[in-house]
């Protein structure tokens, strides 16, 4: 079998000349992540950034969509960000500007940094936080909780405003 490609290499070479040095670029990337041979979480990206550098960080300029699985394959929610950057010793995934998570269950979470924590499937901010659940909207600052809203803790609580049916 023979393949071949065509490309213009003045282009190449002109699109060579403009990435930065030792940055590694891929574009429309699909990321699976796993646990115990299951299917645990989807990353979708239109840009992923890694300096050759640095093996430990991946960012995401451009952007994210996480989507988290329930153990039985399932959608849980979906993360996403104007930002993101997967630290790879930690296995975390920071997400920054408009943050939103959507649940299936009916929750909704605003904040502007978000830490999702691939091992514990958990989801952290420090800063303030909007949860809107079926009921109500809880506003406050420091939110912990599991990677689908189910089971959420949130810190200094500001405020609770119920939702009409």
């Amino acid at each position: 079998m023979i393949y071949a490609c065509k490309s213009d290499l003045s282009n190449t070479k002109k699109e060579k000349n403009n990435l930065p040095p030792n940055i590694e670029i891929a574009k429309n990337i699909e990321v699976y992540y796993s646990e115990n041979a299951l299917k645990s979480a989807l990353l979708t990206a239109p840009v992923m950034m890694r300096e050759q550098d640095s093996v430990n960080k991946t960012t995401f300029p451009n952007g994210i969509k996480l989507d988290m699985f329930n153990p039985d394959g399932t959608l849980g929610s979906t993360l996403t960000s104007k930002y993101g950057e997967m630290d790879h010793l930690t296995n975390q995934m920071i997400a920054k500007d408009s943050v939103v998570v959507n649940s299936t269950n009916g929750q909704n979470l605003r904040c502007q940094d978000l830490i999702w924590k691939q091992n514990e499937r958990m989801l952290t901010t420090y800063g303030k936080v909007a949860l809107q659940t079926p009921t109500e909207i809880i506003y406050g600052d420091t939110l912990i909780a599991d990677e689908n809203l189910k089971i959420y803790r949130i810190k200094k609580v500001t405020g609770i405003a119920q939702v009409k049916k």
